[in-house]
């Protein structure tokens, strides 16, 4: 009772940290106490090599092709209806008269000879016409490397500090209590926060 006592003690005393069992230290002990004994604790510290999965900043890279946007002016054709001047040559006299009306009189011919004249008038007239356009289109040019940088879990050893408190029995002679062998189970305490921390 006396042992649990100052082991709660101890534990109290490192509140902040958190006392965990190491099983595999715990071993079977006989040993010859006299007088009145309790057990303490001692830490003791040392480091260590640790493995444990830490976040590693990786790059992945990979080839992309890389394209080039190449433009070019195109002429285009297309038919479209306008107004526009339609022209004709006719035979015409000074009186502005068509000389068809004419042509069975030749003394009108020899008196007022006619003359080429051309009449204008203006209509609607079909035509072709051309204009630009700009025509784009991405062009393979060749490779290059694009990487980005991505965060993984990875294995790691590193030095931590490592603590344990080791029981020891301490005993104090008094004529009451006469010395006796006495079998018990002995077991290491981690401080996993010191681990932790460091």
């Amino acid at each position: 009772m006396e042992g649990l006592f100052v082991l709660f003690c101890l534990l109290f005393h490192h509140s902040a940290a958190i006392m965990v069992m190491d099983e595999t230290s715990c071993v079977e002990v006989e040993e010859r106490i006299c007088g009145t004994c309790h057990t303490i604790y001692m830490e003791e510290c040392r480091m260590k090599m640790v493995e444990e999965m830490m976040p590693v900043k990786v790059s992945m890279c990979k080839n992309v092709t890389r394209f080039e946007r190449i433009c070019k002016i195109v002429m285009n054709y297309k038919m479209v209806e306008e107004k526009h001047p339609i022209c004709k040559m006719e035979m015409m006299d000074k009186s502005h008269t068509f000389c068809q009306e004419k042509l069975g009189s030749a003394v009108a011919r020899s008196e007022d000879p006619c003359k080429h004249v051309m009449k204008c008038e203006i209509g609607m007239k079909k035509m072709k016409k051309q204009y630009p356009k700009i025509v784009c289109e991405k062009v393979a040019i060749g490779e290059e490397e694009k990487c980005v940088d991505m965060v993984k879990l990875k294995k790691k050893k590193h030095e931590a500090n490592y603590c344990s408190f080791i029981p020891k029995t301490v005993c104090h002679q008094d004529e009451v209590n006469e010395c006796r062998m006495v079998r018990r189970k002995m077991c290491n305490y981690q401080d996993r926060l010191a681990q932790k921390n460091s």
